[in-house]
């Protein structure tokens, strides 16, 4: 298969991983080339060009439909929805703000509040095996990517607090 082939099947996904930025984020967004469930590319994305382009309100090929990922994946209160009457927005989306959670026990001054996971620097085992069920089988590290759907899937159940003590927990 020739490369001019293999891009024109490949596709832009949006994700994240579990891995800190070099402008002090504690998890890092993307769009990802993707092709046959393998990452092929990354473009990194700061948090509110990932929200505008994920809820459908700035241009993305990661989104050419400008469909609302959030709405669609059952995620709250993320870019912009209707709530009694009344348009809300929200760019900062307090759910991916929150995925440091996944991966540290605490901010570490770089955000508030407490951690869910069970080792200071690094999910505990347990917990790593939930992780693995929102990610392709071939990444068997906990750091991702997540990728696509799976990713908005881990995203809303971040937003369930049966969920989240589970997870605390190590499921």
């Amino acid at each position: 298969m020739s490369p001019e082939a293999a891009t024109a099947q490949a596709r832009y996904e949006f994700g994240f991983s579990l891995n800190p930025t070099a402008q002090g984020e504690l998890a890092a967004l993307f769009i990802y080339t993707v092709q046959d469930g393998v990452v092929l590319g990354t473009i990194p994305m700061r948090p509110n060009f990932f929200v505008l382009q994920a809820s459908g309100l700035m241009e993305s090929k990661a989104n050419l439909e400008s469909v609302d990922l959030f709405d669609q994946y059952g995620i709250h209160n993320c870019g912009a929805w209707t709530e009694d009457g009344v348009i809300r927005t929200n760019f900062d989306c307090t759910t991916l703000q929150d995925l440091w959670k996944l991966r540290y026990r605490n901010g570490m001054g770089a955000q508030p509040g407490e951690g869910w996971s069970g080792d200071e620097f690094r999910p505990s085992d347990r917990q790593q095996v939930i992780l693995q069920h929102y990610r392709d089988p071939q990444y068997a590290d906990w750091h991702g990517p997540y990728v696509g759907k799976d990713a908005f899937r881990l995203l809303r159940d971040m937003q369930d607090p049966a969920w989240v003590n589970s997870y605390a927990q190590g499921g």
